[in-house]
């Protein structure tokens, strides 16, 4: 009788904390369920839908997806190109032709953005935290002075940026005008051939426009992944940097014999983290150039953002932002597949 009383009793104490717990996680539940996993569901099936928040969802299956992805073949434009004397390249070019041209070049410039602002980002940190790991006076305002962009907000920075790339009154283009004024006065004015100042449209100019934004993010992003590198690089053990000292290894030894390897696992963490968040950059075309000119900044985002948003094809819209999220696990998949073969693990 005492026993079964005791077991009752131990059931309903488990059983209050139960519903204690499952109390506690119901509001991070229920934001979970209202802001994240029904909109999800929502936007999955919107995708396979016509719809413009006006009207009732249209079912059209993978229509939309076939829109964006889906090309047709003109073998006649392809004959046509040959014939005109074009090369094989640009007759396949005129051949397959995109059932959604615009999405494609979107497709291209993230691609190109994510890949420079990798490597304007990642490589230049590596080396402003391998030279400022010292207990130099001064190294604790260097580092914060660097890490300072990471804290600004986006807008203002644009707005600084966009003050810099201005073409007739910029910061940058005042330097490059005066560099070529001194440079003519000294050498190219004497030898007959002066150079010509370029006033370069950093943002209105197609050639410029994507390089500037590649560059405006990568000074943003400098400072936090200096500041990771920064903690993986005091992580190393001191006795392996005294052990090569005393074997005769110099500082470049040292640093691709013994740093580069052991923090591999660092550098893998901040390429995956950098490629996902290029892979999805709005803020910077959506500020600075939205997204001109001639699209030549427009990034699968800020599409997403025009046919959604702005022409209220939501149907299209939802494809595209499953899209986006497809594009991104697949890379990040392949990214961690391939680590295996050069991220050392202790």
């Amino acid at each position: 009788m005492l026993k079964s009383r005791i077991r009752e009793a131990i059931s309903k104490s488990r059983t209050r904390e139960s519903i204690e717990g499952y109390l506690f996680l119901l509001p991070n539940l229920l934001g979970f369920l209202i802001f994240l996993a029904i909109p999800l569901a929502i936007s999955f099936y919107y995708s396979f839908t016509d719809y413009n928040l006006f009207t009732t969802p249209k079912f059209l299956g993978l229509a939309n997806y076939a829109k964006a992805l889906g090309v047709s073949f003109d073998p006649q434009a392809y004959q046509t190109a040959l014939v005109q004397g074009k090369s094989w390249f640009a007759a396949v070019g005129a051949w397959i032709k995109p059932n959604d041209p615009t999405f494609w070049v979107a497709l291209r410039n993230t691609l190109v953005y994510a890949l420079g602002v990798l490597g304007f980002s990642i490589i230049p940190a590596f080396l402003l935290a391998w030279l400022l790991n010292s207990r130099l006076r001064g190294m604790t305002f260097y580092r914060a002075l660097i890490y300072i962009p990471v804290v600004a907000s986006v807008v203002g920075s644009a707005l600084v940026w966009n003050w810099i790339y201005q073409q007739q009154s910029g910061a940058l283009n005042t330097i490059i005008s005066g560099t070529i004024s001194w440079l003519n006065k000294l050498i190219f004015t004497a030898i007959g051939h002066p150079l010509v100042d370029p006033y370069i449209g950093w943002l209105v100019l197609p050639q410029y426009a994507l390089f500037s934004l590649i560059l405006m993010t990568s000074w943003a992003t400098v400072g936090y992944d200096m500041v990771i590198f920064l903690a993986a690089l005091q992580g190393i053990p001191v006795h392996l940097y005294e052990a090569a000292t005393v074997d005769g290894a110099s500082r470049w030894h040292i640093l691709f014999r013994i740093i580069v390897p052991l923090m591999t696992p660092t550098i893998f963490f901040i390429f995956v983290i950098n490629t996902i968040s290029s892979l999805q950059i709005f803020s910077e075309p959506y500020i600075m150039t939205q997204g001109g000119p001639a699209n030549s900044t427009l990034t699968i985002v800020y599409y997403l953002y025009q046919k959604g948003f702005q022409r209220f094809q939501m149907g299209y819209g939802s494809s595209l932002a499953w899209i986006v999220f497809a594009l991104i696990f697949i890379i990040t998949l392949i990214q961690f597949r391939l680590s295996g073969r050069w991220v050392y693990e202790e």
